[in-house]
This record gives structure tokens, sequence and C-alpha cells, in this order.
């Protein structure tokens, strides 16, 4: 957190800076800001953000007309080849602060020697997995929810460290190919993993931000006199807890504009026996295969697939306390018309259980279909309708007297609003 909060002083710098120059080099910064306005309609669980076990950000106690989110998203070239980015979101939920950081870094490009391109980021940021949310404060253009394998990220994971990028377009290929390499080190994310074991996949667009804690369903193994009773209510996905470092290896290869593969392993090298201040850290390791590719009929294909584990406790009869292994996968297809976009996804999920905790069975299965349509107005205004059905068998929701095999479904209308240069 410390690293954070000096990222976060340098990013305030950098606005003084702006603030002193902008006039003399507009071309220096890059500010975008939007709101959504949003009606919804839901039914299903009381939601997981309410503390209970429902898939969807909204339930039918928390729906109707309402600003959805926020962001903030600024960029400002502090030298020609370094540059500060800082992302803020605001919601009004009672997770965390009204508005608060999702990213805060450095990036610097050097003036290249050779005929590949290398960057250093150093700060708070997503690491380089959706296909999805590629627009200003990691927003999505495709759907107004994420998939669940995005949803996650955007919940559970941060770099909170040091990420350094390799490109090169090879000439014998004659530029039509580039190849990307990546490895970072970082801290946090150790507590990474509990929610996606005791609350599960979801599916919505709710970023956690730095300072967030994201609640948990009334699990009975926290309760007091319960085998993790030290567990806070809550999860705090950013902690530094064992002062281990994890890390993580990804490659990319683009064909031109028709064809992005992108592949990753993760390592939050957590120690599962270590636990502070209401935390316990998970070992959480997952493999990523993602692949974006321009169809026949101006289609696009976009696919991302997921598989790992996530460990916590003991080892007891070859098992740690808290043994879990997941995985995910969907598959969407996007189409644009003129100032129209469709897109259909479908998502597949699952969580498996390989320990024996009593009162503790997280295994869950279960698939989502999402159809979103956008009309943009202008560059700055834009309407989209969404259609979100997920049905998930979670034998965990028997401890609180309700149906383990449910379907959860979302309808919403939006109003995009989107300034910025």
């Amino acid at each position: 957190m410390v690293r954070v909060l000096i990222l976060i002083a340098a990013i305030f710098l950098a606005f003084a800076v702006h603030a002193a120059s902008a006039a003399e080099a507009p071309d220096r910064y890059k500010l975008r800001t939007g709101i959504d306005i949003s009606y919804i309609a839901s039914s299903g669980y009381a939601s997981w953000t309410e503390g209970l076990v429902g898939k969807l950000r909204y339930d039918d106690n928390n729906e109707g007309l309402m600003i959805s989110r926020a962001f903030a998203d600024y960029e400002f070239q502090l030298v020609d080849t370094l540059k500060a980015h800082a992302a803020v979101e605001a919601y009004g939920d009672d997770i965390g602060s009204t508005v608060d950081f999702t990213q805060a870094y450095l990036e610097w490009r050097p003036v290249p020697r050779s005929e590949n391109r290398y960057r250093l980021k150093l700060g708070a940021f997503y690491p380089r997995i959706s296909l999805e949310n590629v627009s200003a404060g990691w927003s999505s253009p495709y759907s107004m929810s994420s998939s669940t394998i995005n949803t996650w990220v955007a919940e559970e994971l941060r770099t909170v460290g040091a990420e350094l990028s390799v490109s090169r377009r090879p000439a014998m290929f004659g530029g039509a190919h580039s190849i990307r390499l990546q490895g970072a080190v970082f801290f946090g994310n150790d507590p990474t993993g509990s929610l996606l074991a005791w609350k599960g996949w979801s599916v919505h667009d709710r970023q956690s931000r730095f300072g967030d804690e994201l609640p948990l369903p009334p699990l009975p193994v926290i309760q007091p006199g319960m085998l993790f009773d030290d567990q806070d209510p809550y999860v705090a996905p950013f902690r530094e807890i064992d002062g281990q470092a994890g890390y993580y290896v990804s490659g990319e290869w683009r064909f031109n504009q028709q064809l992005l593969i992108r592949v990753m392993h993760y390592d939050n090298r957590a120690d599962p026996t270590a636990d502070e201040d209401g935390q316990y850290a998970w070992t959480t390791k997952f493999e990523h295969i993602g692949a974006h590719a321009a169809l026949p009929g101006d289609w696009d294909l976009l696919f991302q697939w997921m598989t790992g584990s996530t460990v916590m406790g003991s080892v007891v009869n070859g098992a740690r306390d808290l043994d879990t292994e997941f995985a995910s996968m969907y598959l969407m297809l996007t189409r644009v018309y003129d100032r129209h976009r469709l897109s259909i996804r479908y998502d597949r999920f699952e969580v498996t259980e390989n320990d024996q905790t009593p009162q503790d069975d997280n295994a869950e299965d279960g698939n989502a279909w999402t159809l979103a349509y956008f009309y943009d107005f202008s560059d700055k205004v834009s309407f989209g309708a969404e259609s979100l059905s997920i049905k998930t068998d979670r034998f965990s929701w028997q401890y609180y007297g309700l149906d383990p095999t449910r379907t959860e479904k979302q309808f919403q209308l939006s109003l995009r609003l989107r300034f910025g240069n």
C-alpha cells in the first residue's frame, strides 16, 4: 500500500504540473470522463454487494433509475518518454468510499535503439488479460456487464508492482505480425481467490478500488468459534500479508487487425497459512488464453478461457483446509452497423471442491447469456440496452435456506455520456 500511496502522490504531482502547463502544452495530457445513467430491473437472490449470495450487482431491492457508474481517466506526459496515468471510479454503494482509484501508475517508454520496443509500468494497474475492457476507464464497448472472467479480474486482480514489456514487428514477416512478451513482479493480491471460492463467479460491471472491502456471504466457517473466525466479513483483495512477491508472464501475437492471441501464467505465491488483520492469504494460480478474430461479414469473435486453483489453510488428508479449482470461458460475437453495435456472449463457469472442510462446500456450475445493443448518437452520447441471464447450481446456498439452483435475470437501459480529449 505504501507503493500505491507514493504513486498516487506522483499522479497528484502530474495534475499540478498539468494545471500549470496545460494552456501551453494541451497535447501533453488526456482527460476522459464518463457517466452511465441506467434503468435496471433485476430478479434473483439478494446481491453479493449487500453481503448476500446473488450473482448480479443489483437485485429487486436495489433497482430502478440510477447513476450506475462515473469515472475519470487521466494521462499526463511528464517528459517525452514518461507518462503518468490515473483512473478513478465513483459508486453509490457502501463497499468503499464514493470515489477511489482503480489504477495509478507511471509508464516509461524509452527511445527505441533497435527493432525492439520496451515499456516499463510501475504502480497499480490491471494485468493485460481482458479483451473486452479496452476503452477509457477500463470500460467495454461491447456490453454493460463484463464476462465472468473479466468480472473476477475487476473484483480481485490488480498488479501493484512493476511490469516490463518488449514488443517487436519481425521484418522477416513484412511487418504484418507483431509479438509482445511481458513479465511482472507484484505485491498485494494475497487474499485474491477468497471471493472466487466463497462467493463464486459473478457477472457485473463494478470495478474494485484500492480501498474497497468486498462483502462476503454469511459463511458458516467464518462465524465465531468456527475454523476461520479470524476472517473479516469482507475481503480486502489488494492486501499484502506474507511479504512474498507474486509474478506473471504473458505473451501476445497479433496479425494486422485480423487476429490477436494472448496467453498468461499467473501466480501470486501467497503463503496459504498466513493471515493478518482479519484477512487470509490464498495461493492463487491460473492459466489464461484469449483470442480476438475478425470474421467474414464484419463480425468479430472474442474468446477467453481461464483455469486455475486457489488454496488456503493447513494440509488435511492431502488437501488444504480450503482447496478449490476454477475454470471459466466465454465466446462473444459482435458487429458494428454504422452507429449500431450488437453483441451476444455465452459464459460457462465452474468451481470444483477438493477439500473436506464441513459447512464449506464451494462447488458451483453455471452459465450465462448476455445480449447487448448500443446506438451512438455521437462520440459523446450513446444509448444501450442489455439483457442478462445467469443460471447457477451452487450447493452452499442451502446453508442459507435457499434453492441451490437459480436463474437470475437483469435488464438494463443505459445512457452513456463520454467526454474528453
